[in-house]
C-alpha cells in the first residue's frame, strides 16, 4: 500500500552522495515519488536514478511504492540544454510527464524582459507539443513578478489556446503553486491540477486555495531538496517529508483525514497514469 506520494522531487540535485540511500528509504516506507528533470543533465540523471529503483536495489522483490521520472528544461535553464535529447529521453516508459517547464518572470531585468519572455514562451510551447505527441502530462513551473500574476496569466493563455484545440488531451499540473485563489480557479476550470510543497506547513496564505480546490485535483509534493516543511525546517528536504505536506493538506480540508490522504495518492497515480 502506498502511504504517500511526492508528486515533485529532485533526487538529482543536492543528493550527490546519498541519493540511493534516500530513495531506498523513501520507497521502503511506502512513499512513491517523481524525480523531476530541469535541464538536459538533470533529466538524464533523473531517469538513470529511477531505473535503480525498479526492485533491484530494494530488499523486497515487489516494492510497496515506485519511483518514476520527468524530463524537461526549466525556463531559466534553456541556454545550454538540447531539446532533442529531452525529446528522446521522454520516450522511456519510466518518464511519466514532460517538464518541469514553464515561465519564470521573478526579478527579470526590464532591459532584457521582452527577449527572455519570448525565449521562455518558445521553449514552453516545445514542451507542450512534445507532451501532446507522447500523450504525457505537463509538469509546469510558474513564478510571477513580485505582486503580479503576469507569468500565470501568460501560462494560462498558452494552455487555454491548446485546450481549445485538443481538449483534455492536454493534462497539466502547476507545481509549487503560490498565486491566489482567483488564479487557481482559472487553472482548475481549465482542467488542471495544483500541487503544494512544504511551505504550506509554515505559511498561511495557501489555506483558501487548499480548502476550496476540488479534492480530486490537488497533489502533495516536496520539491526536495528545497522548501523543507515543518518540523524539519533548516535541514535538507527529502521526498519522505511529503508526509508532513499531505497531513497539512488534510488538516486544512473538511473531509476525513484518511479520505484526503488516500485521495492525494490516487490523484498522483491518476495524473501520472500509474493506476
Amino acid at each position: 500500500m502506498i502511504k504517500f506520494f511526492d508528486a515533485h522531487t529532485h533526487l538529482n540535485m543536492g543528493f550527490e552522495q546519498d541519493w540511493l540511500e534516500v530513495g531506498k528509504r523513501t520507497l521502503e516506507a511506502g512513499i512513491s515519488f517523481v524525480n523531476v528533470g530541469a535541464d538536459e543533465k538533470s533529466s538524464k540523471l533523473a531517469l538513470e536514478q529511477v531505473k535503480h529503483f525498479n526492485g533491484a536495489c530494494l530488499d523486497s522483490p515487489k516494492p510497496l511504492a515506485e519511483a518514476v521520472a520527468t524530463v524537461g528544461i526549466h525556463p531559466t535553464e534553456g541556454g545550454d540544454s538540447n531539446f532533442a535529447v529531452i525529446a528522446e529521453l521522454a520516450r522511456d516508459q519510466r518518464v511519466v510527464a514532460i517538464g518541469e517547464c514553464g515561465l519564470e518572470y521573478f526579478k527579470l531585468p526590464d532591459s532584457a524582459k521582452s527577449s527572455v519572455v519570448a525565449r521562455q514562451k518558445e521553449l514552453f510551447i516545445k514542451h507542450i507539443e512534445l507532451a501532446l505527441e507522447l500523450n504525457k502530462p505537463l509538469m509546469i513551473h510558474c513564478r510571477a513578478s513580485e505582486k503580479s500574476t503576469d507569468a500565470y496569466d501568460d501560462v494560462y493563455e498558452i494552455l487555454k489556446s491548446y485546450r481549445d484545440k485538443v481538449g483534455d488531451k492536454l493534462q497539466f499540473d502547476l507545481h509549487f503553486f503560490t498565486s491566489d485563489w482567483l488564479t487557481a480557479k482559472k487553472f482548475l476550470d481549465l482542467g488542471g491540477y495544483l500541487s503544494f510543497p512544504g511551505v504550506i506547513t509554515f505559511a498561511n496564505q495557501y489555506g483558501e486555495i487548499i480548502k476550496n480546490a476540488p479534492l480530486d485535483r490537488i497533489m502533495s509534493e516536496t520539491d526536495a531538496p528545497f522548501a523543507t516543511p515543518s518540523p524539519h525546517r533548516g535541514k535538507r528536504n527529502e521526498p519522505a517529508y511529503v508526509q508532513f505536506v499531505a497531513e497539512r493538506i488534510a488538516e486544512l480540508r473538511s473531509e476525513p483525514c484518511e479520505q484526503v490522504l488516500t485521495t492525494l495518492v490516487q490523484n498522483a497515480k491518476r495524473f501520472y497514469s500509474l493506476l
